[in-house]
C-alpha cells in the first residue's frame, strides 16, 4: 500500500489519518512523512528520534511542501481536522486575516483595515 502512494499529498493524507497528533503540529507531520517513506535516508533510535545526514537532507520533502498540502486538505478540503481546539482557533483567525489581506488588497488599500 505504501509503495502505492506515489504523490506527496497522498504521503501526508495517510500520515494525518494514522497519526492525530500530525494533524496539530507540522513539525510532527513532517517526522511522520519522513519516518513512514523515507528510512532508507534516515537514521531512526530506539525511541523513534530521527537523524538525517546534510546530504540526504535535499533528498527529502521540505517542511513548508507538506505544510502546504496540510492547509489545503484542513483549510479548502475541510478533511483530516485538527483535534485540538487552539490549533483550530489559531488556523482560522490566520485564515481569516489573509482572507482580509486579499479583499482589502483587491480594493485598493495597502494597509491592512484592522
Amino acid at each position: 500500500m505504501l509503495n502505492n502512494m506515489k504523490t506527496l499529498k497522498e504521503k501526508v493524507i495517510y500520515c494525518l489519518t494514522k497519526y492525530e497528533e500530525a494533524r496539530n503540529c507540522d513539525i510532527k507531520l513532517t517526522n511522520a512523512v519522513w519516518y513512514e517513506f523515507f528510512q532508507g535516508l534516515l537514521f531512526v533510535n530506539e525511541y523513534k528520534q530521527i537523524s538525517v545526514e546534510l546530504n540526504n537532507i535535499y533528498k527529502l520533502p521540505r517542511e513548508d511542501n507538506i505544510r502546504r498540502i496540510r492547509a489545503v486538505i484542513q483549510n479548502e478540503e475541510n478533511r483530516l481536522l485538527p483535534t485540538k481546539p487552539e490549533v483550530i482557533k489559531k488556523r482560522n483567525i490566520k485564515q481569516k486575516e489573509v482572507l482580509e489581506f486579499v479583499r482589502d488588497e483587491k480594493a485598493g488599500r495597502t494597509t491592512p483595515s484592522y
